[in-house]
């Protein structure tokens, strides 16, 4: 007896019925529907937090090409003009030496200089070094022998410095070769170049390394790998091929890495700055992490109201079971209750629900990614977005690029809190003073772009100055008064790469600041 009641409850326990088969697919669904969507976002996350890398690696590769670049000539320009004064003077060793004690002392560009004649020997040098007397190498002579500024390749001095040396040569009044003065730069010594070049700090595990046209490590954190020569790395090889660009690739230690790279034209040096793609995949799991948790509340909100409604909607449904039942056994059909659509209808109606409130939670998610959250304007994620709407929509448009003036002095009387406050109101004028379909985003610090949709260049210089009149006028927070240097460029419907027309907007911004800053300057394309 007691068996046969255990048996029955059993059965009652794994009986499929309707109740337990709502409360079944309805969980179901929303279980699977939110795994779908996390998984959705994790991959999309992924591949913006690769993006966004590539291109910060490759910004950052650039700009340290770039500045290396102006610093070598800048080092060339020196060089010029101590040439011009050794060259009237090149019979006199005591004002060479002055010229050149006087070229080391005014800039730390150097660690050491000498004065060559036309035959390589050299006849001057500061400081004292036992080279005096010497001749250059065949290799480095058949390279200054060109008659023009030069640097050459890496190699090691005398006293076993890895160096590089600048040169320029020296002509009579005449125009007559007389030889050449050269500075020498150590690559690891405490140098302009070094410091440009050899200290970085980073806590995400990026890194940046230079090599020659050798494959030859010139600077690398580790300092074991620095003279090391690389091969098989495709990175390498494209930069020292002169190219400019970021891809994900597997480095010589057999490690995934993010790299940006760039050249150095006047030396043939290339710049790699990368990062471990582990280490994006690590930040990336805090993130989708703090997703996850923020919907696993609401996802429990909606299960209980699943299995609320659900029984809400079952249990009327099995009453109506039992009588049917009880109808059945008297020969009476009940064909004519049409439970199965009413239930289905319902059901699918609690889905469409659940999908729409973790979609909605999604969305919020993207708008968060694609806003600036100090300004609330849009950021780099929604303009490459929006220039790629503008490609295929062919809508020409001009574009302002905005600098506060002066901004650090702000952050350093005032503090950051004032700046944030300062960078908010700025972003609110911008707003103000902009069209309705006018996009309006923050690229940097206090770096801002406005793109305007068929407004001519005549249109936005005008635009541009009563932006940076308004904003001139304007009292920001805690009487702080600002100006702001404006770039102005357009983009002709597709005549030009798009890009270049922002690289035009930051080259008339940079006109603007060189050209005394509260100002609005335009570039046309050429």
């Amino acid at each position: 007896m007691a068996k046969r009641k255990l048996l029955c409850v059993l059965r009652h326990i794994l009986r499929i019925d309707l109740k337990k088969l709502i409360l079944a697919l309805a969980t179901c669904g929303v279980v699977l529907s939110l795994l779908n969507t996390l998984f959705a976002s994790y991959q999309v996350h992924k591949e913006a937090f690769i993006k966004d890398t590539l291109h910060a690696n490759q910004t950052y590769a650039t700009k340290l090409a770039e500045v290396t670049q102006l610093f070598l000539q800048s080092v060339n320009s020196q060089l010029n003009v101590s040439a011009f004064h050794i060259a009237e003077n090149i019979d006199d060793t005591s004002l060479v030496n002055a010229e050149l004690e006087r070229l080391l002392s005014q800039t730390n560009s150097f660690d050491s200089l000498v004065v060559a004649s036309a035959d390589g020997q050299i006849i001057a040098v500061r400081p004292e070094l036992p080279v005096l007397g010497q001749s250059i190498s065949s290799q480095q002579l058949h390279k200054v022998m060109l008659q023009k500024p030069v640097v050459l390749d890496p190699f090691v001095s005398p006293a076993g410095n890895l160096m590089i040396s600048p040169t320029y040569p020296l002509f009579d009044g005449q125009g007559q070769y007389l030889g050449f003065v050269a500075g020498g730069i150590y690559l690891h010594g405490d140098t302009i170049l070094n410091r440009l070049l050899g200290r970085h700090h980073y806590a995400d595990g990026s890194y940046s390394y230079v090599v020659d046209k050798a494959h030859r490590i010139l600077y690398h954190p580790d300092p074991d790998r620095i003279g090391e020569q690389v091969s098989n790395n495709v990175v390498i090889d494209r930069v020292l091929n002169g190219q400019t660009g970021a891809m994900e690739l597997v480095n010589s230690s057999d490690k995934q890495m993010i790299a940006g790279f760039a050249a150095i034209p006047m030396t043939g040096w290339g710049v790699v700055s990368q990062r471990p793609l582990i280490s994006i995949l690590n930040q990336l799991a805090i993130t989708h992490r703090s997703v996850v948790y923020s919907s696993v509340p609401f996802t429990i909100v909606i299960l209980g109201w699943v299995f609320v409604v659900g029984f809400l909607i079952a249990r009327p449904l099995t009453v109506l079971a039992k009588q049917l039942t009880v109808v059945e056994n008297k020969n009476v059909s009940g064909a004519g209750v049409s439970a199965w659509y009413y239930e289905v209808a319902n059901l699918k109606c609690a889905l469409l629900q659940s999908h729409r409130a973790v979609r909605q939670v999604i969305s919020a998610l993207d708008a968060d990614r694609k806003t600036d959250k100090l300004t609330a304007l849009h950021n780099r994620l929604s303009l490459d977005l929006w220039l790629e709407n503008a490609i295929k929509s062919k809508v020409g448009f001009s574009v302002l690029a905005i600098d506060i003036d002066h901004f650090k002095s702000i952050n350093d009387s005032h503090g950051h809190c004032t700046g944030d406050k300062v960078l908010k109101e700025l972003a609110k004028l911008m707003i103000q003073n902009a069209r309705a379909n006018d996009f309006c985003c923050r690229v940097g610090g206090e770096e801002f772009l406005i793109f305007m949709p068929n407004q001519s260049l005549s249109q936005a210089m005008i635009t541009a100055e009563r932006l940076r009149t308004l904003i001139s006028n304007h009292t920001m927070p805690n009487g702080i008064r600002v100006t702001v240097s404006i770039g102005v460029s357009q983009w002709p419907n597709n005549s030009m790469q798009i890009d270049k027309v922002i690289e035009m907007a930051d080259k008339a911004l940079y006109q603007a600041k060189q050209s005394g800053r509260n100002k609005s300057c335009c570039l046309e394309a050429a």
